[in-house]
């Protein structure tokens, strides 16, 4: 049974005309759990240059609500930074009895991820990528000036032009003023920072300035190799548990290049206060010579290294083969409730589904280089109204892909072996991994696994507090 959203029955305002007859709503771009949005015609512009907007149009919530102070909110913070060249203009809040019309830039281009995957505008362009994620940095840094924290910075909440020169930051409906929060899990996952996710570190409440730039740093990945670096922060998923064993791992799995791997390890920090300010990551970006493997680097890269490069083939995403014959489909356990696509669903580095026995020793399953299908996603969807105009809100969504499991790939990184149904909560002390278990594990062994993967945590929060890198997990 699908999900029920309050656009189900917002009737089709294609045709109307709002603002005393000055804007008239055209077709349609798309839709989310609280809205539509509408390509819409400044009535009295000229006919020979018609200017046109994006206007995203709510159900009008009841007086006093919860929802309406969030609508508030969403829209006071907006208005409180779109001055800014890299973030999306609010032009005025229209009102009438049963909804509330948002009228925006229209940015034709549609939004960073269609960039990413479809366009593929980034692949070896090293001066694009260096122009447009400066570009986001100087947005995202102009908000934490106005004391405006966006807590959910993805791919589809970023707009640009057809090329990807021109970028505006989009989508204030989760942005926040307090520079700490509880909100833990806000967001989208596989954008969180550990500390918003709040399983491992329990910090009572974390930096939401800090997180954002976390965020910064899965984009610029996104950007640079097409892919995510892992689906959860948490060392229950095998890519981010191998990053906290040895923070060299991004350049063993993606074509990035060695000055780009040292700026991704001072943003994916684990001290969020030793994180790298945007001020020192824009200087870096600058300075970079390259994002990308070097032809030669590639030539002596791992077959994982090679696979992800070898993705963008003549300009087009070429799909690794994957066996479908598990009951798990290709994007998920089943239960999905929406088929379109978002960038948590495409380019990800997938884990082993929560009742799969995690390997010994790590491996890059070939799942993990899924590429853009052919299909458009439903014009319908959350995503789709993202990708129109960047006004669409991170709701709940699925925990991500579920793949088969398939044969090892390099690296083989030796991590913990981690068993299901853990409680972090709880705080042991146990100073050794153990060996995997020959038989069913017992209780005991089970308490373990746990301090262990709370230990791999800690060694790494106290190992890149100081920015001492090493390889061997040790502190």
């Amino acid at each position: 049974m699908g999900r029920i959203t309050v656009t189900d029955s917002m009737p089709d305002l294609n045709g109307l005309t709002i603002d005393n007859g000055r804007l008239k709503l055209l077709e349609s771009l798309g839709s989310g759990a609280y809205g539509k949005v509408y390509r819409a015609l400044e009535v009295l512009s000229p006919l020979e240059k018609p200017v046109y907007h994006a206007v995203k149009c709510l159900v009008r919530p009841e007086k006093k609500s919860h929802q309406e102070e969030f609508q508030k909110r969403e829209i006071t913070l907006h208005k409180m930074v779109c001055d800014h060249p890299n973030i999306v203009t609010l032009h005025r809040v229209i009102y009438d009895e049963s909804y509330v019309y948002v009228v925006l830039d229209l940015c034709a281009g549609g939004d960073l991820f269609t960039a990413i995957t479809e366009k593929q505008v980034f692949h070896n362009n090293v001066q694009l990528v260096k122009d447009s994620f400066i570009q986001l940095i100087d947005a995202v840094h102009y908000c934490h000036e106005k004391s405006v924290f966006h807590r959910d910075i993805k791919p589809e909440n970023v707009l640009c032009s057809h090329g990807g020169s021109d970028i505006r930051l989009a989508d204030f409906g989760l942005s926040t003023q307090n520079s700490v929060s509880k909100d833990f899990g806000c967001g989208s996952s596989y954008y969180m920072s550990p500390e918003c996710i709040g399983k491992e570190l329990s910090v009572g409440r974390y930096s939401t300035r800090h997180s954002d730039i976390w965020s910064l740093g899965v984009i610029l990945t996104n950007m640079i190799s097409g892919r995510n670096p892992w689906r959860y922060a948490t060392a229950k998923d095998d890519c981010f548990a191998a990053y906290l064993h040895d923070n060299n791992f991004l350049r063993q799995v993606l074509p990035i290049s060695n000055g780009a791997n040292e700026i991704l390890k001072r943003i994916f920090t684990i001290n969020p206060l030793s994180r790298i300010s945007l001020k020192d990551l824009r200087k870096e970006i600058l300075k970079l010579d390259t994002f990308f493997m070097t032809e030669e680097e590639l030539s002596n890269a791992g077959s994982t290294v090679r696979a992800a490069a070898n993705t963008f083939i003549e300009g087009k995403p070429q799909e690794a083969p994957v066996d479908v014959t598990d009951d798990n489909t290709i994007f998920g356990s089943g239960d999905e409730t929406d088929s379109s696509l978002s960038s948590d669903e495409v380019y990800a580095f997938n884990s082993p589904p929560d009742d799969d026995k995690p390997p010994s020793t790590f491996v890059v399953p070939q799942s993990a280089f899924l590429t853009v299908p052919d299909t458009k996603p439903n014009p319908g969807s959350a995503s789709s109204s993202a990708r129109a105009s960047g006004s669409t809100n991170s709701g709940s969504e699925s925990d991500g892909p579920i793949t088969p499991a398939t044969y090892p790939a390099d690296p083989a990184i030796e991590v913990p072996d981690f068993a299901e149904g853990e409680n972090l909560g709880q705080t042991y002390l146990f100073t050794t991994f153990p060996e995997p278990p020959k038989t069913k594990p017992s209780t005991e062994s089970k308490i373990k696994k746990a301090t262990n993967r709370r230990r791999l945590i800690r060694l790494a929060f106290e190992r890149f507090k100081g920015h001492s890198f090493g390889s061997d997990g040790s502190s």
